[in-house]
């Protein structure tokens, strides 16, 4: 599978890590750029499936990656990026492609206004939480 261009919040992450970068750190940022892609595939109504980065190892990766800064946002962090992802959920008939165009546009635009570190990784904690819920979790694998 060729690898999808680079997101430009992706990009803003890359930025804002200790350099240089470490494996775990370079693989988490290909999956966010498989991720990126499989959003914009379902915002544009497309399916949604397993090129989304969201096999249970995935998962793993991603949660391995964000518990480690987890104590690294704080309550403005949260604001700032609650603003841009709680506007999905104001439609009146929510789809798939709701949410995921909230985290694309919620991305884009935290990228755009150079958003710190800590509201990154809040928006990647945050979309962990969303992705559970548009890709449910196998039975024995717990979300998020």
């Amino acid at each position: 599978m060729p690898r999808p261009p680079r997101h430009a919040f992706t990009a803003a992450v890359r930025r804002a890590l200790p350099h240089p970068l470490d494996r775990g750190a370079e693989r988490y940022l290909r999956l966010l750029d498989r991720r990126f892609a499989a959003l914009a595939r379902i915002a544009d109504g497309g399916a949604r499936g397993a090129p989304a980065g969201m096999q249970p190892s995935d998962r793993a990766l991603a949660r391995r990656y964000l518990a480690a800064r987890k104590a690294d946002w704080h309550d403005g962090d949260e604001n700032l990026v609650r603003g841009h992802l709680d506007r999905w959920e104001r439609g009146t008939r929510p789809s798939a492609a709701d949410p995921a165009r909230a985290l694309l546009d919620g991305a884009s635009a935290l990228a755009a206004i150079g958003a710190p570190p800590g509201a990154l990784w809040f928006f990647l904690w945050e979309m962990e939480s969303i992705l559970a819920g548009l890709f449910p979790a196998d039975k024995d694998e717990s979300p998020c």
